[in-house]
Parts: C-alpha cells; sequence; structure tokens
C-alpha cells in the first residue's frame, strides 16, 4: 500500500477505523497537524494511525468524537474492533513481537513458539490442520532469531508445570525439548519459572498470553483458534501486566524451576 493511501477499509475493523478517520478528517477540512492537535499526539501519529501503521486507542476515540461531534462512532468502533479476532493478527503480532524489548509469557498447555525446538513446534502444527506444516514451521523457527541478536529482549516466562510433562512428539522430543529450556534459562536475558501442579486452581488455567514492550508502548496478545487478539487499550494492557504478576505469585522462584525442569527431564530417562 502507498503510504498516501488508506488501508482497504473491508480487510478488518481497525482498517475500517483508520480509513474512516482520514474520511472524517477531509470531510471536515483539517489537516493532518490540525487533527494531531485534537488527539493530543504528535503529527506522525496521525499519519500512523490513517495509514493502520498504529491503532487508535480509546482516548483518542473520544477526543475526536468530541470534536468532530460523531456521536460516539469512534469510540464504538474501537470498543468493538478490541474485542474481535483481527484477520491480520500474525503479521502484526510478529512485527510487535520483533521490536520488542521486553516480552513476557505465561503459557499453560505447551512450550511458548520462542522456546520451542524444531521438532516440539512440528508436532504441534502437525497435530492440527496447517496444509503447509514445513512452512509454517520456517517461520516459527525465524521468530526465534530475535533471542540470538546482539541485544536481546528481556523475556520472562511463566509455565504451568503441565507444559513440561505433556508428551508433544514423544518423550524423546520432550526430553530434547526441556533440555533446551532449561539451556535458555541459563541465558541472562531469560528468566523462566514454573507454577507447579500442587498449585491447584489458580488464574493461569483460563489460558496463554503475552506482553510486548517496545518503543512504540505496550501490547498484549491472546490466542485462539485460528485467530489472535492483540489488546492495545492501556488499561486493558495493565490487565494482563497485573495478572502476569498474580500468576507469578504462585511460581517457584529461579533456580527451584530449574531444578523441576532437570527432575522432569531424569524422569523420562
Amino acid at each position: 500500500m502507498n503510504i498516501n493511501e488508506s488501508p482497504d477499509p473491508r480487510s478488518s475493523m481497525w482498517a475500517f477505523i483508520a480509513y474512516y478517520l482520514r474520511f472524517q478528517r477531509q470531510q471536515h477540512g483539517l489537516t493532518a497537524a490540525r487533527l494531531s492537535e485534537i488527539m493530543g499526539c504528535a503529527q506522525s501519529t496521525t499519519s500512523r494511525l490513517e495509514n493502520l501503521e498504529q491503532r487508535l486507542t480509546q482516548a483518542y476515540a473520544e477526543r475526536v468524537d468530541k470534536a468532530l461531534n460523531t456521536g460516539g462512532v469512534f469510540s464504538v468502533l474501537v470498543y468493538y474492533a478490541r474485542r474481535a479476532s483481527d484477520p491480520d493478527w500474525f503479521r502484526t503480532f510478529v512485527d510487535q513481537e520483533r521490536d520488542a524489548f521486553k516480552i513476557r509469557i505465561f503459557a499453560g498447555q505447551f512450550v511458548p513458539g520462542l522456546l520451542q525446538i524444531e521438532a516440539y513446534a512440528r508436532a504441534l502444527l502437525a497435530s492440527g490442520r496447517n496444509r503447509d506444516v514445513e512452512s509454517a514451521l520456517a517461520v516459527r523457527m525465524a521468530r526465534q532469531s530475535i533471542l540470538w541478536r546482539p541485544e536481546p529482549p528481556e523475556l520472562w516466562v511463566t509455565l504451568s508445570e503441565n507444559v513440561l510433562d505433556w508428551p508433544v512428539g514423544g518423550d524423546k522430543v520432550l526430553k530434547e525439548q526441556l533440555a533446551y529450556l532449561l539451556s535458555l534459562s541459563e541465558l541472562p536475558t531469560v528468566r523462566v519459572r514454573i507454577v507447579p501442579r500442587r498449585t491447584g486452581a489458580y488464574e493461569g488455567l483460563d489460558g496463554s498470553f503475552m506482553i510486548l514492550t517496545g518503543d512504540q508502548g505496550e501490547v498484549a496478545f491472546v490466542e485462539a483458534p485460528n485467530a489472535g487478539r492483540l489488546v492495545t487499550d492501556g488499561s486493558e494492557v495493565q490487565e494482563f501486566k497485573d495478572r502476569f504478576e498474580r500468576i507469578g505469585a504462585h511460581a517457584l522462584d529461579v533456580d527451584s524451576s530449574r531444578d523441576l525442569i532437570a527432575k522432569l527431564m531424569e524422569d523420562l530417562a
């Protein structure tokens, strides 16, 4: 897409919001600079919003609604966009993940993609309905390059103990995966903690999520079958950050978590 073109409004709710923001600005005879003043942001931010390089926040939406007397249209659109599956979710997610300098992950079902060995990832992908497992596998493995760049992101990972003994790919693959996880936990930028099964019921049973922190701010990501949702609203992202902390309160410390991983490896011998 040319930088001066609006995104296709039919491609997603977020694309429609970007398209409609530019449309309303032009209908009201406003320059990008004037709309930036209304929203209280830099002119470059307005450009990114209209080109879908950045998503409209609830706060910006409310200011536009008030200034343009829209009847609250932008606020309603953002409300529903935040709760809908994004058809372009994966590309957006990968871009955010690549640019993040801090990543927090909670996983309760399987080892997260950034920490998977190839055999473990292939077993997971093959168990689904991926038509091209090898292409999907290549993309997943390529994502892991961020862990080995000169300035890797700080990675905080909290896992349910269930993740460590579910035999994805069989015992041999699982043992190799645990060994890799253990080696990653020794890196200075990686912190791995385990919520032991004896914890019983806890908040993490509700599902896995990620929090990505980068120069453009913080977003949370929740994955669902065949879809995903990026959470960009600050208050909702804070809810995920608080959840991560509450789950972490049940987790073993780093050294005890390594001991547990090592013990489970021995049990697979």
